[in-house]
Order: C-alpha cells, then structure tokens, then sequence
C-alpha cells in the first residue's frame, strides 16, 4: 500500500468513525471563542459595564459554548453521552456534599458581581489583608499587595467580612495628627498650618482643608489635620505635607514636644 492508498484509508476511517466531524466541532469552537473575546474586550470600553462584569460574562460563555462543542463532539464519535452525564450527576451529588463551601463561594462571588462595591484595579482592605484588585472570580478575587505578592482572598469571606475600598472615590482625605508645646498659640499654629496647606498646589480647596483641636494630651496640645486630595497622589503628597508642615513650625518656632515624664523619688520609711 503506498502513501496516497494510506492516506485515503486514513481519511476514509476517520470520516466513518466521526473524527473529521469531531474536529470540525473543535475548530468551530475555537473561532466562536475567539470572536466573543474580542467582542467583550471591545465593550471594555462602555463605561455603563464594569470590566469583571465583561470578564465574568465572557467566561461563563465560552465555557458554555465548549461544553457544548464537546457533547456534539463526543456523540459524533459515538460516545454515549448520556450515560456519562447519569453518571456524572450521581458524581456530582456525592461531590456536592463535600463542596458546600465551594457553593457558598460561587452564592458570594454572584453578589459581589451584582454589587459592584468595587473594581479591577482599586485599592481594599478586608480581613487583615490589603492590596489592588487583580482578578475577580466567581469563587474568589485575587489581590496584589504593595510587596507584588498575591493572596487569594474567598469570595464568602467578601461578604461575611467589611471591605473598605480605598481608591473607590476619585478624592481622599489626608489625616494627621500631631501635637504642640502647650505655650502654643493655637490660633497661629493654625493659621501656619491652613497657609502650609494653601501652597501646596496639589491639595484641594474643596472640600475645604481643616484644623481642629482634638484633646489636651500628657505633654502636647493635640490637633487633628484634615486635606483633601486626588487619590492618586495621596501617599506622595502625604508625605510632603508633613515635612513642610514640620519645616515650617520649626521656622515659626513652634515646637512639637517630646513625652515627658516626672520621676518621684521616695525617701526610705
């Protein structure tokens, strides 16, 4: 038998046994696939759907475009996919049982999808972890900390547990503490914080900054510092806040004190 004879055998046994309608199916769900992908990256860019919710949907659709290129699939080759699905169903339910968390991930993960609390991207705090938002699944979203490690946090602890989305609005307020020698004039060390505040260009006008006194500590007179920023430059312009606030009292001779303690020395009874 010479090439051309084998290869028309081969083709004519893979035909009779359903194989070329098998990968016919395959192709067919890799082109189908591949166009819904493009399709939800391009709707990226509407605004009105936020990007996990694309992400999501496009998964859930390409999964069930495959699941069912693979039943037409394995009945062209004459598998019995109806028995393997009774015996999967009695699988699943003896998995099911040992699954539950698994289910109360994927209840979970559907709410946090629908509620939109927060987005690829933003900055949260949950449960003792914090970190930018990489990837939100059905059973779990995955966050990456300041160190550019990766923890996996469930999706029921999402729920159950408060998440303070730090970045979730465009403004934030930078607070500080600090206190003064109590011969202080309050009334200018304010006054050199508000003008300390007012040139530094980056912080905002509105909401308008704010001092205010917050208590009479051991050995300061302690204020609180309110301002108002653009997210995205919070930490940098924290920082700069207090060294020029810091430079400035010490050219206005305002003094931040040190703890002190008095030691009383008892006499032998």
């Amino acid at each position: 038998m010479d090439w051309m004879e084998w290869c028309k055998y081969a083709w004519a046994h893979l035909v009779m046994n359903g194989w070329v309608e098998f990968m016919f199916y395959v192709l067919a769900g890799c082109i189908i696939t591949s166009v819904i992908g493009r399709v939800f990256t391009g709707l990226e860019s509407n605004q009105k759907l936020p990007k996990q919710v694309l992400t999501l949907l496009s998964r859930a659709i390409r999964s069930i475009i495959w699941v069912l290129v693979l039943v037409q699939g394995l009945r062209a080759v004459g598998v019995d996919v109806i028995s393997i699905l009774g015996a999967a169903g009695v699988l699943g339910v003896a998995i099911g049982f040992a699954s539950q968390t698994s289910l109360s991930n994927l209840i979970s993960g559907v709410f946090l999808v629908s509620e939109r609390s927060f987005k690829l991207g933003d900055y949260i705090s949950v449960a003792g972890e914090e970190g930018s938002v990489e990837s939100i699944n059905l059973l779990s979203v995955y966050l990456r900390r300041p160190d550019n490690s990766l923890v996996r946090i469930p999706c029921e602890t999402l729920i159950k547990s408060p998440v303070t989305n730090i970045t979730g609005s465009p403004r934030r307020r930078i607070d500080m503490d600090l206190g003064v020698d109590y011969s202080s004039d309050l009334t200018k060390v304010k006054d050199v914080i508000l003008d300390v505040i007012k040139q530094e260009p980056e912080l905002l006008d509105t909401p308008a900054p704010t001092v205010m006194f917050s208590g009479f500590g051991d050995s300061s007179l302690n204020l609180h510092i309110g301002a108002w920023c653009k997210t995205e430059v919070y930490h940098g312009l924290r920082y700069r806040l207090a060294t020029a606030i810091l430079e400035r009292f010490n050219k206005e001779g305002i003094n931040i004190p040190f703890p002190v303690r008095t030691i009383v020395k008892q006499g032998n009874s």
